[in-house]
């Protein structure tokens, strides 16, 4: 309730403890990590009673409300909370209230032992709605409708210790992320005004204005969204939407140039490049969208209606699992979506235009066409190649799925394990201590350093994945090592949690289903939409080689030796997005061709010019993305940051994996599936 979006949740069943962990910014004014706390604890048990006395019969309790809202009773000018009941509560009010209306009886309304409300029941209410009146002020009546949603829950928390811990990337990090960020970003500006001119620095005018309206929507500033942490699934959101934005400018570039090789006017080629580019732009981006509202309903709160219809039909064995950073990837592609339509089209193509009336901008050369040095694109014998490409992909595919067998390191969030705290004094090198731990467990571990913040006590928390329980006498040993390592520093343990891998198992199967039902709609829309040139193979193959991609990627983790963490499931959904757009650009450019090519030409000549004409906006798109994630890695190990490296190195194979598979083998496919059904020619397809 206090739009906390990235929170974690872990539950010990051994000490019967709900775990919640949720990120703010140390010294921030809007967020008070004590309320928060404290509001948890409030989470009151509601019923509905015969009478106006505690003991009075139960009527139904908070799991019959549906909704608890604040309204203002215009009549009497007062705020109150408006209940909504779902069902079997509509039911059973209606019930009651009939029994009480013909006595002019009570019906009154408890939280835990304290009555909120009571109220002379005159006629029966059937229509599955309550009201609470009060003297109360918008805020409070906000706190009750707050609470009698928590008072859904069969029963009373309370908060048995609170702790702050210290950013897990730590402002090392962040140091490396604004330095590796501002270097790609300056590359990708020269690299887009060398190549393009005139429309590079639209671009690059776009791709500022783009970075800021996401920045200012993950922050909150824009108002229909509460603000979220910047996680590393955040950034990765940022970086593929940023990089959708490059992609729509490329081939819009690349649309211009090949129009002013016509020998058409600027404003002629400009008109008709923004026409040519729009299909690609609409489909890679719309394709995308599934994919984040997919995500955004899969794991978003129970008060968003896409949630409450996904939880309730394909996720109903799920049960309500909130992710924080999976709803906040998904708002972040949406963001980006919606920004790149505003900045890479419509802003871009208003500049462009407005440009070109100016007879100083009417210059061919200014939008990077230059007669002389401009070639005309090589075809390559793409369908002629697709058995070696076959080979090459089965091989990295073989090759990823065999790495499992060198050990693949589980976070705790999917493993399960413990969490141990330890209060110490003084200051302590976390580094030092990390490795000092792992010596003794043999097994990774995630150390953090904090403070209490109801007792300004240093608080050091340990998380491992362990396959039994921890015991007492390793515990011990464990508290020994780090008393050894800091004898000066008074440590003593606090607690020791046993965490259950099931509510990471839940979000891992949920994860699943949700890119399974998303690669559905996705064939859907792209037999829909692709229809002319057998659009439900077009689909199918789409997903094939977005399957590719992810193994590959996962190949690269377990290589690696990362653990399969948060990082893995950012860097899976960005891999996700970004294949989905490559090979949609290349689809467009075979249907596009399909249409004005003869009849008679082979679908392998098709394929092989369509995947010719793409390739070079394919290697620049990727040329800008492989920059930045190469930035980030270069800089991150210099600042010796494993959780960004977890991120962009894997990224990077995933990338080149993406751009081989949409270029290589999604239109080869296609080429090998239609030839199989007798498809040969144009011709041919086209009554196909």
């Amino acid at each position: 309730n206090l739009n906390i979006n990235d929170s974690e949740t872990y539950v010990d069943y051994n000490n019967s403890r709900i775990i919640v962990r949720f990120p703010w910014q140390s010294g921030e004014e809007n967020f008070d990590p004590a309320a928060a706390v404290n509001e948890l604890g409030q989470m009151s048990e509601l019923t509905f009673r015969y009478g106006t006395e505690a003991d009075g019969e139960v009527i139904l309790t908070g799991s019959s409300v549906d909704t608890a809202t604040t309204g203002y009773d215009q009549q009497n000018s007062k705020w109150v909370v408006q209940l909504k009941l779902n069902d079997s509560g509509k039911e059973a009010f209606a019930t009651a209230t009939s029994t009480q209306a013909a006595n002019s009886g009570y019906i009154s309304i408890w939280m835990d032992d304290t009555c909120v409300s009571s109220a002379t029941v005159n006629e029966p209410i059937s229509n599955g709605e309550a009201v609470i009146s009060g003297n109360f002020t918008a805020e409070s009546a906000k706190e009750l409708a707050d609470q009698i949603t928590s008072g859904a829950l069969p029963f009373s928390l309370q908060a048995t210790s609170t702790k702050t811990l210290s950013p897990t990337l730590g402002s090392g990090a962040l140091r490396a992320m604004a330095l590796s960020g501002l270097i790609a970003l300056g590359f990708i500006c020269i690299y887009m005004l060398v190549l393009y001119r005139v429309p590079g620095f639209i671009a690059v005018v776009g791709l500022i204005g783009q970075a800021a309206g996401m920045l200012a929507a993950v922050s909150g500033y824009l108002g229909f969204q509460p603000s979220s942490t910047l996680t590393i699934p955040g950034i990765a959101g940022i970086i593929l939407s940023i990089g959708m934005g490059v992609d729509c400018n490329i081939i819009t570039a690349e649309r211009i140039k090949e129009e002013l090789a016509k020998g058409r006017s600027v404003e002629t080629s400009l008109k008709a490049g923004y026409a040519n580019a729009f299909s690609a732009i609409l489909d890679g981006n719309l394709t995308l969208a599934i994919v984040a509202i997919i995500l955004m309903g899969a794991f978003g709160t129970n008060t968003n209606p896409i949630t409450k219809f996904l939880d309730a039909t394909i996720f109903r064995p799920f049960g309500a699992t909130t992710e924080g950073f999976v709803y906040s990837f998904g708002f972040t592609l949406v963001a980006g979506v919606v920004l790149n339509f505003i900045m890479g089209v419509g802003a871009a193509r208003l500049m462009s235009m407005s440009l070109a009336r100016f007879k100083a901008f009417q210059k061919p050369s200014l939008f990077g066409y230059v007669a002389d040095k401009y070639k005309d694109v090589k075809t390559r014998k793409f369908s002629e190649t697709k058995k070696t490409f076959f080979i090459i992909s089965a091989c990295l595919v073989v090759l990823s799925i065999c790495t499992t067998f060198l050990g693949v390191e589980v976070a705790i969030d999917f493993k399960g394990g413990t969490i141990v705290s330890y209060s110490y004094s003084g200051d302590i090198d976390p580094n030092a201590c990390k490795s000092a731990i792992e010596g003794v467990l043999n097994t990774p571990v995630t150390l953090q350093a904090g403070e209490s913040f109801d007792s300004d006590t240093n608080i050091l928390t340990v998380s491992f994945s362990y396959d039994e329980s921890l015991t007492l006498e390793q515990q011990e040993e464990l508290l020994s090592t780090v008393q050894n390592a800091y004898p000066d520093n008074n440590v003593e343990e606090l607690e020791s949690n046993e965490v259950s891998p099931s509510s990471g198992r839940e979000f891992f199967g949920k994860c699943i289903v949700a890119v399974i039902f998303a690669a559905i709609l996705l064939i859907i829309y792209i037999a829909l939409r692709f229809k002319k040139i057998s659009g439900w193979s077009a689909g199918v193959f789409t997903i094939i080689t977005l399957l590719h991609d992810i193994i590959i990627t996962y190949g690269s983790f377990v290589l690696c030796g990362f653990e399969i963490n948060s990082n893995f499931m950012a860097v899976i959904l960005t891999i996700f997005g970004y294949s989905i757009n490559n090979t949609i650009v290349v689809y467009d450019r075979i249907r596009e061709n399909q249409m004005i090519m003869p009849k008679s030409t082979p679908i392998s000549e098709l394929v092989n010019v369509s995947a010719s004409q793409t390739l070079r906006r394919s290697l620049r798109t990727s040329i800008t993305t492989l920059s930045t994630m190469i930035v980030i890695s270069v800089v991150a190990y210099i600042f010796h940051v494993e959780s960004i490296l977890s991120f962009s190195v894997p990224m990077t194979f995933g990338l080149l994996a993406g751009t081989f598979s949409s270029q290589c083998i999604a239109p080869t496919l296609w080429v090998w599936w239609n030839e199989k059904q007798g498809a040969v020619t144009v011709g041919d397809h086209a009554t196909a």
